[in-house]
């Protein structure tokens, strides 16, 4: 017989179940559930409560408001000018795409700026800002 080491030691303690697949498994007979019949008052306060969801109506893809518009143009267009400038062979000046990046971050900062707010005040607050 050869030495017993650290892990036989701490494994002689465990009661280990050395059941295999091919020995028939006893069925779990699962208890029936108690059947209770719906009442009035029950179809009552199911109708009572608020919806699961809130309809809100669909938005426009294109902004209504001047300065919103101009931030996406400047979000999009910088960058892509940029990239197009890139791959057609033209070298910018350094003022050239230091303006477009300061464009881009001004835009993105503004855009940032005018997400709307959910706070106390509304009266859906507080909400996880999920919207269908």
């Amino acid at each position: 017989m050869t030495e017993r080491d650290d892990f036989d030691k701490i494994v002689e303690g465990l009661e280990l179940d050395l059941s295999f697949a091919d020995e028939p498994v006893e069925p779990v007979e699962e208890p029936e559930p108690a059947w209770n019949p719906r009442t009035d008052d029950d179809l009552d306060a199911e109708e009572a409560e608020e919806p699961f969801y809130r309809k809100v109506e669909p938005t426009t893809l294109i902004p209504r408001r001047r300065g919103v518009l101009l931030a996406w143009v400047g979000v999009l267009g910088a960058p892509l000018s940029l990239v197009v400038a890139t791959l057609s062979g033209v070298f910018l000046d350094r003022s050239i795409i230091a303006a477009a990046s300061l464009i881009f971050v001004g835009a993105a900062i503004y855009l940032i700026l005018q997400l709307p707010e959910h706070g106390p005040s509304r009266k859906d607050w507080p909400d996880d800002g999920a919207v269908l």
